[in-house]
């Protein structure tokens, strides 16, 4: 799902027809022919697949006998294609977790519900920080709550680095000859990059901007007059487009999906993988004994620049504004999100909750506390977001992701790929669908 998922997740679209449905505990009162109050959710998780969140919301629904919980398990896909004709027929969910960027087009439609109210009653401006609230908020209102931070890096297996003597780099070119080195000792994919589900491969390439351009520069792009052509992000690009053109994404990564990247990971068929924090609860089950052998560290800056730290909201919990139980879906957001023993349930089960959470109270998974203590390493430096789409219109990232694509076919090189994406920056730009720098709700 976020992508946990940012997952950033979008992996198959599998939306209505394809979506499963786990119904909740059943209980009384008012929906369609039943009489029975019914509070659907659109979630990204996998069907049949539990973790931290979908056991809080059962929790939930036990406590609430006066409502049913159903809840429809999108995959890891994030605001699927049939969310929007949904909610404009009056057939889509009472709550959904979705996209913070491309959400705005669904709360500019007035199709979610203004949840400034909820925010000042219940205190959350407590534990949210205003520049988490800023990204949900227009207008002095509040549209939706994030969910988790999410960080990214590269994953590796320490035993393969033990066995062959390899040290973690801390420069480019220390990352490409890492690279070499792994080839050189019969590793064929150094760095297993999902190019047939294109996004794990933006994740790459969001990184190698950040690192380039470093908080100022993306900054400067987002909110002020920078372009996606400037210099360190042209470098960044060239950079990643190299990595292709030497193999290090092995011989046919267009070929493979994020689910067999990580299955050829977990095994140790391909020693390292770009992912983030949003993989460490399936990870937990999904790499079994291998789970303790991964180790975490930052991708390099491409120009020189700083390491610096990453990241982002994960998603945004949002209400139908159309709804007949918006109370109920604002009450489970507080719930799930609010409470401080459910947000440590949260933690435990491998995501990181938005504000203050105390990590020497708790009993992390390995792999999440090897991630928190990489991103602390270089935080001084300052953070950029781990999920350039996290903070973009939708069709940037479809812009990323097709060019990235392009990259991996060979037929797009990096001016290509970033004249693409200014093109489209400035007509989103013009239309006001960028993010300006604001402020969360006054109470």
């Amino acid at each position: 799902m976020t992508p946990q998922h940012l997952r950033r997740p979008v992996l198959a679209a599998v939306a209505a027809l394809g979506a499963a449905t786990l119904t909740l505990t059943a209980c009384t009162s008012g929906d369609g022919d039943t009489g029975e109050r019914v509070l659907n959710i659109w979630y990204g998780f996998e069907p049949g697949q539990v973790d931290a969140i979908t056991g809080l919301i059962e929790q939930w629904d036990e406590e609430n006998t006066d409502i049913r919980v159903e809840v429809t398990a999108m995959g890891p896909d994030i605001n699927p294609p049939a969310l929007l004709p949904a909610l404009t027929s009056g057939d889509g969910p009472d709550l959904w977790a979705g996209d913070l960027s491309a959400s705005w087009s669904y709360i500019n439609a007035g199709l979610v519900l203004d949840l400034t109210s909820q925010y000042c009653d219940n205190g959350w401006g407590d534990t949210l920080p205003e520049d988490l609230a800023a990204l949900v908020s227009s207008d002095g209102k509040l549209w939706a709550v994030p969910n988790s931070i999410e960080s990214t890096g590269v994953f590796y297996r320490e035993s393969i680095f033990e066995e062959l003597g390899l040290a973690i780099p801390t420069t480019w070119d220390e990352f490409t000859g890492l690279m070499d080195d792994l080839m050189d000792a019969g590793y064929n994919t150094p760095l297993g990059a999902a190019g047939q589900d294109a996004w794990p491969v933006t994740q790459i390439l969001s990184a190698a901007w950040g690192g380039a351009a470093g908080p100022d520069g993306i900054a400067e792009t987002l909110y002020g007059d920078g372009s996606w052509t400037d210099q360190p992000f042209r470098e960044a690009t060239e950079a990643f487009v190299a990595l292709q053109e030497a193999g290090y994404f092995g011989p046919d990564p267009l070929s493979y999906t994020y689910q067999a990247t990580m299955a050829e990971f977990y095994t140790g068929v391909v020693p390292m993988t770009y992912t983030g924090g949003f993989v460490i609860p399936g990870a937990q089950e999904d790499a079994g004994e291998s789970f303790d052998d991964i180790g975490v560290f930052a991708l390099p800056s491409p120009n020189g620049a700083p390491t610096y730290a990453n990241a982002s909201p994960g998603e945004g919990w949002y209400v139908n504004a159309n709804s007949d139980v918006a109370d109920d879906a604002a009450s489970l957001i507080d719930y799930l999100f609010f409470d401080e023993e459910n947000r440590t349930v949260i933690l435990e089960g491998g995501l990181v909750p938005v504000g203050e959470v105390a990590l020497d109270e708790v009993e992390l998974p390995s792999v999440l506390e090897k991630l928190l203590a990489e991103m602390a390493k270089y935080r001084d430096n300052g953070t950029v977001p781990a999920f350039i789409e996290a903070v973009t219109p939708g069709s940037i990232f479809e812009n990323m992701m097709d060019g990235s694509q392009g990259v991996l076919a060979g037929s797009v090189n990096a001016e290509q790929l970033l004249a693409t994406i200014q093109q489209t920056w400035e007509t989103e730009k013009e239309n006001g669908n960028t993010l300006k720098a604001g402020s969360p709700p006054v109470c």
